[in-house]
């Protein structure tokens, strides 16, 4: 993992910590599924705006199967720091009726298929409903 990704990590875990969510590595072993808090299966994310122009995608077998108990943790970071946590439930990238969750579906090569998350001004104002302190209650 790379420093900026330990520092995003870092930063993850110090807000879930302060919102007195305690988070435990995951031993499962069950790929797309980096944490776990209680039964809540975490997929960790990070972010670099100053290298992501518009985009970024987690293929679909990585994630897993979308589901109630599966959550992203997307971690932004500007200007090398990391600045919010956003929680976001996986079955919210099913809904094609926003801005920024796109299903990629790869038919001759299903093994690319991808959720592909969208950043720009707009999005970032529409993805604060999904911030840590937002989402406490789902976690």
């Amino acid at each position: 993992m790379s420093t900026l990704n330990e520092v995003a990590l870092n930063f993850m875990k110090s807000e879930l910590n302060k919102a007195q969510i305690e988070v435990s590595n995951n031993e499962s072993g069950r790929e797309g599924v980096d944490f776990l808090i209680g039964n809540k299966q975490i997929f960790f994310q990070p972010l670099d705006l100053d290298t992501i122009l518009q985009s970024f995608k987690i293929l679909k077998h990585e994630l897993g199967e979308l589901n109630d108990n599966l959550f992203i943790a997307l971690v932004l970071i500007i200007e090398k720091q990391p600045r919010v946590v956003y929680i976001i439930p996986s079955k919210e990238l099913q809904d094609s009726d926003n801005n920024f969750f796109i299903n990629n579906d790869v038919s001759l090569m299903p093994s690319l298929s991808n959720w592909e998350i969208k950043i720009s001004s707009t999005t970032i104002v529409e993805l604060e409903k999904y911030a840590l302190n937002n989402m406490l209650d789902k976690l």
